[in-house]
């Protein structure tokens, strides 16, 4: 073996002597180079070696000038081990703990921390420790961290400090058992506590679901939780009402509406619940806006504000809502920016944005006093939720950026379009449904040139007839499996490009059902199914622009993923159901005047899936998209029928 010549040589075979346990062998090379090797490193690897052969005493200087040289975090974790192994606990925890606010991604600083607080007795301090070692793990997807730290919490038998934030991350990450785990950690020692019991009834409630049984299985239990709940916070002390209110907007159900029924009384059971959680916790509102003797103060409030679907759908009412007749402020949960908020912004009179909790809003909101406050969606962001669950305007509605009825007793519209919504669309609100003309919205398109993404890169064949199905994965049913399936038997050059995060635990479920589905049918899914992982905003049109037919998810429609998609030349294909939800591409297609691409039901959706793979049929189709596609386009009817219902909500309700 040829002697080491570089710095670089001589740390790796001290560090291979290490490794292999030739203790003697590390020590002398360090301490034969110790100037090229650079002192720190020596020294801690003399130490080191020292510290493996039991010396903790003979170690603890060498490491003490080590770490007195250089912040390196093994520096400092290999000085604790040795204070810990000479007794001195004190000392090594305090180091410890110095090193986890130093470096928070170092895993074994928390690891050691926590071992030698559970040690010394301290177990409350290590299971908290833990619990946020957990929760950064789970956020850099240090999955072996995650299931390390959590058998070690759940061995404590104490939950720790941030228990509930850990319950709603594994949940949301599809990790529905551990979440369970947790909550039940609480519950044991807290049988009592409704924050739990509300994340345990929204932890029944799966991001995708391996078939239907599961679907009815989960809804039940859930039912069955809100329905406990329920009882529980009606008996239950202001005291514990308030202390639950610190739950909502964290523990929703926003997974539930994807299931694809009318989950009006439920949401009605849930929406009871949080007012009364709310109301326990904060004090009366302050007075309300009175009857107004200049212009109508709307505030319209969201967390996404930047590119979202939510700003591209809602920006036209902000911007064009006539400033003679009202003054328009925008609550901009979150403090982000780009191009696109920020012109939403400086079209409004007032700009209220920030990172900010939900008390110190409310306290904005009051001040402003606006006579009319519209939620651009209640169900995704947590201060909406929050805020929603309070009476801060005589007037309170929402749009339908999250298209499912709020059940807040706090809100008392629901703006929806006349386009999608069925004959008997108001029986699925506990608001009062207003049908504005129309989408309901002025739309502006966004850019749709194709861009750097090709067939090859994305895994498409150039053979292919390329089905894009590009909403999130929860929104594909079970049931709907058999619809993609039906196309590749009637169209074997068929493939369907879906979205995926690969790292996913969800992405594994549905590429699993989906693959079993074209399996049992004697297809060979590899040939059909394409999950690519998400593409950022800017390059999503040229993913469309590989794409020869857009498929609609059925139960719940695109609407702006429609839109772009139309914007793109791409037809859609899509099946309306009885639900507002499930029915936006309809309303789409009507305002073109394009029935001929809305089926009648599962067999006619198949159909007119497999006939748009013929050439000319989709050169004429995509000709009458590009002819009509204006009409959806900066439509201002919906903006002057908003302003009409404003006026006469807020003169009712102020008198």
């Amino acid at each position: 073996m040829t002697a080491p010549t570089t710095p670089d040589d001589r740390r790796a075979e001290a560090a291979g002597h290490l490794q292999a346990g030739r203790l003697a062998e590390a020590e002398a090379l360090y301490r034969a180079h110790l100037d090229a090797v650079g002192a720190a490193e020596a020294l801690h690897g003399i130490g080191g070696a020292r510290l493996a052969v039991g010396d903790a005493a003979g170690a603890l200087p060498f490491l003490e000038a080590a770490a007195a040289l250089s912040a390196e975090p093994r520096f400092a974790y290999n000085l604790a081990l040795a204070e810990a192994r000479l007794c001195r606990t004190a000392a090594a925890v305090a180091r410890l703990r110095a090193l986890v606010a130093a470096a928070p991604d170092y895993v074994p600083a928390p690891v050691q921390l926590a071992d030698l607080l559970a040690a010394s007795g301290d177990t409350r301090a290590a299971a908290d420790v833990r619990g946020r070692l957990v929760e950064r793990a789970i956020g850099a997807r240090a999955d072996r961290v995650v299931a390390d730290g959590l058998a070690a919490i759940l061995a404590g038998g104490i939950p720790p400090e941030n228990w509930a934030t850990i319950a709603n991350m594994l949940r949301i990450g599809g990790r529905e058992a551990d979440a369970a785990a947790l909550v039940d950690l609480r519950l044991a020692v807290a049988p009592d506590c409704l924050r739990a019991r509300l994340i345990r009834a929204m932890n029944r409630l799966a991001v995708i679901h391996a078939s239907e049984d599961e679907i009815d299985r989960r809804r039940a239990l859930y039912a069955a939780d809100l329905a406990e709940l329920d009882a529980r916070v009606a008996a239950a002390s202001p005291a514990a009402r308030a202390a639950a209110a610190a739950e909502v907007g964290g523990a929703k159900p926003f997974f539930l509406s994807y299931q694809g029924r009318d989950d009006t009384e439920l949401q009605r059971v849930y929406g009871r619940i949080l007012a009364a959680l709310t109301a326990a916790a904060l004090p009366a509102p302050a007075a309300l806006a009175g009857r107004p003797d200049g212009r109508i103060r709307v505030g319209f409030a969201t967390s996404y504000f930047t590119l979202h679907s939510v700003s591209k759908l809602f920006r036209g009412w902000i911007e064009r809502l006539d400033r003679r007749r009202f003054e328009v402020i925008g609550y901009q949960f979150s403090p982000d920016r780009d191009p696109t908020r920020d012109a939403i912004a400086a079209s409004a009179d007032r700009w209220r944005s920030g990172s900010a909790s939900a008390a110190e809003w409310r306290r904005v909101i009051e001040a402003d006093r606006p006579h009319a406050l519209i939620h651009l969606e209640i169900g995704m962001g947590t201060l909406s939720v929050q805020l929603a669950a309070q009476r801060l305007a005589p007037v309170q509605a929402m749009a339908w950026g999250h298209p499912v009825t709020s059940g807040l007793p706090t809100i008392d519209w629901f703006l929806s379009s006349e386009l999608m919504e069925p004959d008997d669309g108001a029986r699925h609100y506990t608001e009062r449904l207003v049908r504005l003309p129309g989408l309901s919205i002025c739309y502006a398109p966004l850019p749709s040139e194709g861009g750097r993404l090709t067939r090859a890169g994305l895994g498409l064949r150039d053979d292919a007839v390329v089905y894009v199905c590009c909403q999130s994965l929860f929104k594909y049913l079970p049931r709907d499996d058999a619809l993609v399936v039906a196309i590749a038997r009637r169209l074997p050059a068929a493939q369907f490009l879906f979205i995926g995060d690969p790292a996913a635990p969800t992405t594994a479920v549905f590429r699993e059902r989906l693959h079993g589905a074209f399996a049992a049918a004697g297809l060979d899914p590899r040939r059909h199914v394409v999950i690519t992982p998400p593409v950022p905003p800017d390059l999503f049109p040229s993913l469309l622009h590989c794409g020869d037919v857009y498929l609609d998810s059925v139960g719940w429609s695109g609407g702006n993923t429609t839109l772009e998609a139309v914007a793109c030349g791409l037809p859609p294909v899509t099946l309306p159901t009885g639900l507002m939800r499930g029915r936006h591409t309809t309303g789409i297609l009507c305002a073109m005047d394009m029935p001929e691409l809305i089926a009648a039901d599962r067999d006619d959706y198949v159909a007119k899936a497999v006939a748009l793979a013929d050439p000319a049929l989709d050169a004429a189709v995509r000709a009458r998209l590009a002819d009509r596609r204006a009409r959806l386009w900066n439509d201002e009817r919906p903006v002057r029928a908003l302003e009409d219902w404003l006026d006469r909500a807020v003169r009712e309700a102020t008198g």
